[in-house]
């Protein structure tokens, strides 16, 4: 099975070389656990390969998220470069529906070829909907939509207890093919970051909870090292 490497540091070793090609993934976690800088960072490492990306953005704007991940990651200085030879998209649509983001998805594919996607976050878009019957037919719909569609996507999914302990589990766990639990955990008087891939179809892949860090040159994943 033909993977994506992800170009975050240490997190590939982890799945044994990548995300397998076109699986759409949760980057699942409490406030404060680096969904969105994980995210983007993958988007940023593929346009540097010349692989297009686009972030789907559902809370802040583009020009703040934009800032938020320059003044994060403060040694990629190319964010702006990448975006003006259209390597690199943040858009926000006008409505939060799964109908929507399939559509803007769609028409970059079409239009600038791109092979990754971010949506942050699947948590919005679910409380958009009144009726949980809906949601789960509409996600479902949606997945098999993505499936057909040569592009590799992440989407960002707020925990409703930020402690691993108290893991809860969703709708998105049964059905993406992937989940990847991020976590900030308690240690004495700090927290540490860590993750965990809890599971992803077409390949081997570590079963750890390993320590990682959100450093100016991009996230750092310490894979072989223990948290505690």
């Amino acid at each position: 099975m033909e993977k994506i490497k992800t170009g975050i540091s240490g997190f590939d070793e982890l799945l044994n070389g990548g995300i397998p090609k076109n699986k759409h993934v949760a980057i699942y976690g409490g406030p404060g656990c680096g969904k969105t800088s994980f995210s983007f960072e993958f988007l940023y490492r593929g346009a540097q390969m010349g692989e297009p990306g686009l972030y789907v953005t559902l809370q802040e704007n583009e020009e703040e998220l934009k800032e938020n991940m320059e003044g994060t990651f403060t040694d990629f200085k190319d964010i702006d470069q990448l975006i003006k030879s259209k390597k690199l998209f943040i858009k926000k649509p006008e409505k939060f529906d799964l109908e929507s983001v399939a559509e803007l998805i769609e028409d970059h594919i079409a239009d600038h070829d791109i092979t990754r996607a971010v949506i942050d976050s699947a948590t919005i878009i679910h409380l958009s909907f009144g009726n949980e019957l809906e949601y789960r037919q509409t996600l479902f719909e949606f997945l098999s939509l993505l499936r057909n569609m040569d592009c590799t996507v992440l989407m960002t999914l707020e925990a409703k207890k930020a402690r691993k302990e108290q893991l809860s589990f969703n709708i998105e766990h049964y059905v993406m093919d992937g989940i990847v639990n991020l976590y900030n955990l308690e240690q004495a008087d700090k927290r540490i970051r860590a993750l965990e891939i809890f599971k992803m179809r077409g390949t081997d892949h570590s079963l750890d909870l390993v320590p990682f860090k959100v450093l100016p040159s991009g996230i750092k994943v310490y894979s072989g090292e223990r948290v505690f």
